[in-house]
């Protein structure tokens, strides 16, 4: 995490501890610094960023003002749902269902498995402070991880892929996602406690582990009453890096 990122964070823990809401002014920049422990010109970064996410407004010689209460979310980055919300908020978890399942066509393609492949679907219903936000559904092969059920059993609220990782040696590497905005199937609005015509922002992708495999094929359905969503590209020279470094790993077991 970069200083003003580092700094975003600071002041929208500042903005849910204080329970500023839209118009409320922020304190000055300077002080904001000592806050975050940054140089002023770290501040004026992140304070730049809020504004270009709509989350603050910025008037020149008045001050910053709170723009939006809306959730901050980084899908594109790597790690809990936790690391890629921003500000300071109450996340639980409900557990609606972990079932073993045969895979289906897509699912055989995205995970590549064979036609007789079987599936964890586990779904689940993420509040953050209080109310519903999000539902996912993650697609996980049974021979990957096997007794999956068992062990999210033993603790709902733990992370998925952190359990993933040191159970099953399933640590993220790098995911593929596709982002739309949509109207929800009746069961997704029922979750979200969604109007008629509130909208959903549904993600959907696939995890890739370290060595290239892919683990999950994943869903994701945000209230898009609630988010703001931040996405920041991977430069291809450091996926091909990755790449050659796995290449690499390769060559050196088998030789």
């Amino acid at each position: 995490m970069t200083r003003y990122e580092h700094t975003m964070r600071v002041i929208q823990q500042y903005i849910a501890e204080h329970q500023l809401g839209p118009g409320d002014r922020l304190p000055a920049e300077t002080e904001l610094a000592q806050i975050a422990g940054v140089s002023l010109i770290t501040v004026r970064r992140a304070m730049a960023e809020m504004a270009n996410r709509g989350l603050v407004r910025r008037e020149q010689g008045r001050g910053s003002y709170v723009e939006a209460t809306l959730i901050d979310a980084e899908t594109t980055r790597l790690g809990s749902l936790r690391e890629t919300l921003g500000g300071h908020h109450a996340l639980t978890t409900e557990i609606l269902g972990v079932v073993e399942r045969a895979a289906t066509e897509r699912e055989q393609a995205a995970l590549r498995l064979s036609r007789l492949g079987r599936v964890w679907e586990v779904t689940r219903r993420r509040l953050i402070d209080g109310e519903p936000a999000i539902v996912e559904v993650a697609t996980v092969p049974t021979l990957k991880a096997p007794a999956l059920d068992a062990a999210l059993g033993a603790d709902p609220n733990v992370s998925l892929y952190r359990l993933l990782a040191e159970r099953y040696g399933l640590e993220e590497g790098h995911e593929e996602q596709t982002l739309v905005v949509r109207l929800p199937d009746t069961t997704t609005r029922e979750r979200l406690g969604l109007g008629p015509g509130d909208l959903a922002v549904v993600v959907t992708g696939v995890s890739y582990a370290l060595d290239g495999q892919p683990f999950d094929a994943f869903r994701m359905a945000y209230d898009a009453r609630r988010f703001a969503f931040h996405l920041r590209s991977t430069p291809q020279a450091a996926l091909v890096a990755v790449t050659r470094d796995i290449a690499s790993a390769g060559r050196s077991k088998t030789g």
